[in-house]
């Protein structure tokens, strides 16, 4: 069958076609040729840009009345209809431009492409405005519905019940990765993405179509910028500083871009419990240089450099936590430091070439590799106490009588080097009112990963986790200790992954549909894997503008590498993929409010879970057990609304309502003799309700003011308690609940004059923000320490996140 598909692709990659086609040149009023303009047939999945001579052909159907959109970022957007073609007939078309002169955001609410699939396409400008400290794309995807994150220290997201690792990313149509022994956000750095480069964002929380991967989650579909003229762009706050560079040269051949990010926490991470010396140093350096041969033939190379290292010198710590009635404080005092440091290069070339205008083949070649180090030792001794809270007491609010003291010391050298090599061809070809997409892939995985951790707990015995067959039992300075969760392993993993798809998009009449196979092969488990999917949307002749849609698919998440170690730190090479099949049913209404454009999305979505592998989640750090003994599902319903809430300026709100559950195959356990079968339980991302607000507002008689506020609301989450078994949940975090709030100023604006005195005089545009991270000063946790007492009682001590601060950002445009 594998055979049999290869030759269907290498079929349609030879068909060519004998159609009808528009061409022409596309200039501005100047009469200068304006170079990537978009050319597409209204109401179809057919388009094309202009080349650098203005020139552009496109391929439409005979024998009907069609009608050709032409649009260019600053100009207006101009419809031109076509008179009806015979078969063969070419038809000469010249159009002309008019800029337009932008005085604030405009909002754009109806895009028929996005509309008619699961995507949704978010505004790049938002990126840089939204108030949020992990900042990014990320920052603003999380404020989608679906979407889910209970650390505003991380750039992760949860997508419809998945975890962090279900999650596709992909840039100019290359996926990327992120290190692997990242355990918590503040060690994370930044993000793959570098949002000064983004051209367009395109989001799916399920239901995708066959030419995007094998996740079980989401897509983040992320496009790069194809420069028209010289820019450039500098950001500076107390958080970092970034810059970027674009441009092309004098043949407008050659087009670049190139960013850098310098990222410190140092001052976020102060404002956490654990005292200290937080020493975080995040940078990275990205460039995107194309290259037009002539108007068939095109390269580009895609280049990153990251440097990621995390240095923590921890000192003290005090926590209060517990009730009115019985309120505790536990203080630790620590010795030791920590050093993580993850170095990844990343390149990836592609060639692409044109034959016909409505053919398109390319290949990419890309490497990534990653050096990642994970070194600690941190002694910590800690005192629980109950705090006094009899008002008529001299020591009112202080910590009064123990209850328990402890230690513990935490080693680890750890040591990984992952290499991951793809060769990929694709293909995209337009026949009438058809499109065909094809796409062949292979990948090379070479990963060495040495481990060395352990726990050391001290003879007082009141720190858990401190399970009954702990490895290790001895006596040092005549007192007992235990070694808890000691791994000490060196894996070395080789394999080779072939993946390809065949997808297939026509329009007939009001009905789009979109239908395609994806099918691959892992040498590692011997595993083949077809995958169909499929996607309608329907749009009626109603006075209302309204679209229904329907997707449907099977998705494969084959094993990558943590799900193929488990808690001892062996690796199951029989584990086979995970599979989630998805049915999305929505519905995307284009409405005005009070003489404004809104749009509300709504989705229902079901996915069948099965061959699941149980993990639990330590902050960010996923902790797989690496067995396919686990079957489950994920259902709910999000909204989205998004338009001009106050006019000329976008805003948005989202709700989620999930339930994810799960139920472990052979789980069942004696008590009292009789045998308990726990059934169905909650999964770790298992939160009820996610509601996200991005609102804009500026001040009426000057638009250069602007206030941006970002709330976050999330139900609890399930948490294990130490000794338990799967499923069984003592704890749930608390509700995660936040608002950020940023205050704008134009301090320059585009195309306006300003006087000499101005010293901001030589920039384009400059606009400076003050931003209020956590404005409530919320106490949001993370996760939890487990202590117990002297009569063995145990306690959940919060790791609580970042408190309220004030962030400055300057940024200038040139």
């Amino acid at each position: 069958m594998i055979k049999s598909l290869f030759i269907v692709l290498l079929s349609t990659i030879s068909l060519t076609t004998l159609g009808q086609v528009v061409e022409g040149y596309v200039f501005d009023k100047n009469g200068d040729a304006l170079e990537e303009v978009n050319v597409t047939v209204v109401g179809k999945n057919q388009g094309t840009v202009s080349q650098n001579n203005g020139f552009y052909s496109i391929q439409v159907s005979a024998n009907q009345f069609q009608e050709l959109s032409f649009s260019f970022i600053g100009f207006s957007t101009k419809v031109v209809k076509v008179p009806m073609l015979k078969k063969g007939q070419t038809y000469d078309l010249e159009v002309r431009l008019n800029d337009i002169g932008i005085t604030i955001d405009n909002v754009e609410i109806n895009d028929e492409k996005t509309r008619k699939n699961t995507f949704e396409e978010v505004d790049v400008k938002n990126v840089t405005v939204l108030p949020s400290t992990s900042g990014g794309v990320e920052g603003l995807i999380k404020t989608l519905p679906g979407v889910s994150s209970s650390s505003e220290l991380s750039s992760q997201y949860n997508v419809r019940g998945g975890n962090f690792d279900e999650n596709l990313v992909y840039v100019n149509g290359i996926e990327v990765y992120r290190p692997f022994l990242v355990r918590s956000g503040q060690q994370e750095g930044l993000s793959f993405v570098n949002s000064d480069l983004v051209s367009s964002i395109l989001f799916s929380a399920g239901g995708y179509a066959a030419q995007y991967g094998d996740k079980m989650s989401s897509v983040l579909d992320i496009t790069y910028k194809q420069p028209k003229k010289f820019g450039a762009s500098a950001t500076l706050s107390l958080l970092g500083a970034n810059g970027h560079i674009e441009g092309y040269d004098s043949t407008h051949a050659i087009s670049y871009l190139v960013g850098v990010r310098h990222k410190s926490n140092q001052y976020l991470l102060n404002s956490l419990e654990t005292k200290g010396q937080y020493k975080p140093r995040f940078t990275d350096f990205q460039a995107y240089v194309n290259y037009a041969v002539n108007s068939r033939w095109s390269m580009s190379t895609l280049l990153n450099y990251s440097n990621n290292k995390y240095h923590h010198i921890p000192t003290n710590s005090t926590t209060r936590f517990g009730t009115i009635s019985v309120p505790l404080e536990l203080r630790i005092f620590f010795e030791g430091q920590e050093i993580d440091q993850y170095e990844t290069f990343f390149g990836a070339y592609n060639l692409q070439f044109t034959p016909k205008s409505n053919l398109k083949l390319n290949v990419t070649a890309s490497a990534f590799q990653t050096y990642e180090s994970e070194t600690f030792d941190i002694l910590g001794q800690y005192w629980l106490s109950e705090v006094d809270n009899n008002l008529g007491s001299e020591n009112f609010g202080e910590a009064t009588f123990n209850i328990g003291v402890g230690s513990h010391l935490n080693h680890a050298r750890n040591f990984l080097q992952a290499t991951v090599f793809n060769l990929q061809h694709k293909g995209v070809l337009f026949k009438d009112d058809v499109e065909f997409r094809w796409g062949i892939r292979s990948q090379q995985e070479n990963i060495k990963d040495e481990i060395n951790e352990w726990t050391l707990i001290d003879s007082a015995d009141f720190s858990l986790p401190h399970p009954a067959d702990s490895i290790g039992l001895g006596f040092q300075n005549s007192k007992p200790f235990t070694l808890d969760e000691s791994l000490r392993t060196t894996i070395k993993l080789q394999s080779l992954r072939h993946s390809a798809f065949l997808q297939m998009s026509q329009s007939i009449g009001r009905f789009d549909l979109t239908s395609g196979i994806r099918t691959s092969y892992w040498d590692l488990n011997e595993e083949y894997l077809f995958s169909p999917r499929a996607s309608l949307s329907y749009q009626p002749i109603w006075q209302r503008d309204i679209i229904f849609r329907f997707s449907c698919g099977m998705y494969y998440q084959a094993p990558f590498y943590r799900e193929l170690r488990d808690l001892e730190g062996t690796i199951n090479r029989d584990i086979k993929s995970q599979k989630s099949v998805h049915y999305v049913l929505g519905a995307d209404y284009n409405f005005n409010i009070w003489q404004r454009p809104f749009k509300l999305v709504t989705e229902l979505y079901y996915k069948d879970l099965t061959n699941l592998i149980p993990y639990d989640i330590e902050n960010i750090r996923i902790r797989y057990y690496a067995t396919n003994n686990a079957i489950g599902y994920a259902t709910g319903v999000d909204f989205r609304l998004n338009g001009e809430f106050v006019k000329n300026i976008e805003s948005w709100a989202s709700l989620s309502i999930l339930q994810t559950r799960a139920d472990i195959i052979g789980d069942s356990y004696a008590v009292d003799g009789n045998v308990v079968e726990p059934g169905y339980y909650d999964r770790p991302t298992n939160q009820l309700v996610n509601f996200n607000l991005f609102f804009q507002d500026y001040l009426p008689k000057n638009p250069n003011f602007k206030m941006h506020l970002n709330l976050v609301y999330g139900s609890k989450l399930p948490l294990t308690a130490p000794n338990s078994y799967k499923g069984q949940y003592d704890f749930n975090l608390p509700d995660y609940k936040r608002v950020d709030i940023g205050f704008s100023a134009v301090l320059k604006k585009e195309n306006q004059p300003y006087k000499k005195w101005n010293p901001f005089q030589f920039t384009q545009s400059t606009w400076v923000s003050m931003e209020v991270f956590n404005l409530l000063n919320i106490d949001n946790t993370i996760s939890y320490l487990w202590v117990k007492d002297t009569n063995g009682y145990q306690f959940g001590v919060p790791n609580r996140l970042t408190s309220r601060l004030i962030n400055l950002k300057l940024h200038l445009n040139f």
